[in-house]
C-alpha cells in the first residue's frame, strides 16, 4: 500500500494501545508506524508531563508525518484532535478519527462526563500539574463497555496526563489561546470518523457536532452499542476492517 499509516494515542496512554489494530492492518499490507507523545515514553516520569502544552504533541506528530510517504493520520480520542491539528501543517492523504476529541470550535463538556472528571478538574493549579485517573474514573469514562474482568489489565496500561492539555482541550472555545482550534480551510483530505453511542468522555452528541462542522467532508459512523474503547471492545475487528476498506477506497488512485 502506497501510504504510511501513523497511529496517535490518546490521553493517559502510550502507543501500545494500538498493537492489535497495527497487527491486523499490517497483515493486510499496510505500512504502520506509531509514536509515544512527548512525556509518554516508558522512561518518562509523571513530572515530565507537568505543564506540557498541546502544541508539543502536535509538533511531534507533524515531525513524524514529514518523514513519511503519503501519511495517513489515525488518532484515538485526543489523538484524533492531534491528527486534525497536525493536518493543518503537513499534507496528509487521509484522516481516521476514532472516538475523537473535537476541535476548539465545539464546547465538549457534557453532564455525563462529570462523574469521571469532576475530581481532577476541581484540583487547583491542574494546568501546572500532571494527573492520573482513578480505577473508578477510568472504568466510568473509558472502559464502561469493556467486560469487568478485562478492565484491571487495561487500567494498568494507563499513565499520567498533562493537566494543561486537559484544560486546553476540555474547555473548547473557552481556550482563548486557540491551541485546540482547527482551521477547516487548511484540511483538504478525506476524513473518516468512528464514534461510540455509549461513550461518556466523548459523548455522541459531541461527536455529531464535529460531523456537522465538517459536513460532507467527513464520513461519520456511529456505533450505538459501543463506547470509548473502540480499540478493544467486543467487535473491534469489525471497526478495523471498516477502516481498512475505507482506506483502500481513498488510497486506490495512489496505488
Amino acid at each position: 500500500m502506497n501510504a504510511d499509516l501513523i497511529f496517535i494515542h490518546g490521553m493517559w496512554s502510550r502507543q501500545q494501545v494500538w498493537q492489535d489494530w497495527i497487527s491486523s492492518l499490517r497483515s493486510q499490507g499496510f505500512n504502520c508506524l506509531s509514536l509515544d507523545l512527548p512525556g509518554h515514553a516508558p522512561e518518562d516520569s509523571d513530572e515530565a508531563l507537568a505543564g506540557m502544552p498541546l502544541q508539543r504533541y502536535v509538533d511531534a506528530v507533524v515531525k513524524l508525518a514529514r518523514t513519511c510517504q503519503r501519511p495517513v493520520l489515525i488518532g484515538h480520542s485526543l489523538g484524533g484532535l492531534l491528527a486534525q491539528l497536525a493536518a493543518q501543517h503537513v499534507e496528509v492523504s487521509a484522516l481516521v478519527l476514532i472516538n475523537s476529541a473535537v476541535p476548539g470550535q465545539i464546547f465538549p463538556l457534557r453532564p455525563v462526563m462529570l462523574p469521571g472528571l469532576l475530581r481532577p478538574f476541581a484540583q487547583w493549579g491542574l494546568w501546572r500539574k500532571s494527573f492520573r485517573l482513578t480505577p473508578w474514573e477510568a472504568n466510568y469514562l473509558v472502559f464502561n463497555q469493556v467486560p469487568a474482568s478485562q478492565r484491571p489489565a487495561l487500567y494498568e496500561q494507563l499513565i499520567a496526563e498533562s493537566g494543561r492539555v486537559a484544560y486546553a482541550v476540555g474547555y473548547g472555545p473557552l481556550n482563548t489561546a486557540g491551541s485546540n482550534r482547527v482551521d477547516l480551510n487548511r484540511l483538504h483530505c478525506p476524513i473518516l470518523a468512528l464514534a461510540g453511542g455509549r461513550d461518556r468522555i466523548i459523548p455522541p452528541g459531541v461527536s455529531r457536532k464535529m460531523a456537522q462542522l465538517y459536513g460532507a467532508r467527513m464520513d461519520y459512523r456511529e456505533f450505538p452499542r459501543h463506547a470509548h474503547w473502540l480499540l478493544g471492545e467486543a467487535g473491534w475487528q469489525d471497526h478495523v476492517q471498516q477502516v481498512s476498506n475505507w482506506l483502500r477506497l481513498q488510497l486506490a488512485p495512489l496505488a
